[in-house]
């Protein structure tokens, strides 16, 4: 579950991170409720470093509790501004992720995660 959430992860904000101000304005313009003092760039551009360094401590398993409620705190965020707007289904799938980092960040990382290899050797 780690892997997986981590590369959909990957998949999803690193080519956005990439894409430059016009996409980081565009993901900052989504949540409008967090850009009342600062620009929509820079909102848009804080979520998608969160999303992707996030999603590289989940895929390590380095600092993955902290990992795993940064992502608990973004997917929440999208979860109250999807219902802001009205939307139907989205407020479902980021209520799911938050739920699901939720409990990776009570479960923890596992004995499959690079750190715990390196650890014990």
């Amino acid at each position: 579950m780690r892997l997986g959430l981590a590369a959909t992860l990957m998949v999803y904000a690193v080519p956005r991170l990439m894409d430059g101000a016009e996409v980081w304005t565009a993901v900052g313009k989504d949540m409008r409720f967090l850009h009342a003092d600062f620009s929509a760039q820079v909102v848009g551009l804080i979520i998608l470093l969160v999303e992707v360094l996030a999603g590289l401590g989940m895929l390590t398993g380095y600092l993955f509790r902290m990992s795993s409620a940064l992502l608990a705190a973004v997917y929440s965020l999208y979860f109250f501004n999807y219902i802001n707007v009205g939307y139907k289904t989205l407020p479902l799938y980021a209520g799911a992720l938050a739920c699901i980092s939720l409990g990776l960040l009570l479960t923890g990382a596992g004995r499959f995660a690079v750190s715990v290899k390196i650890e014990k050797k």
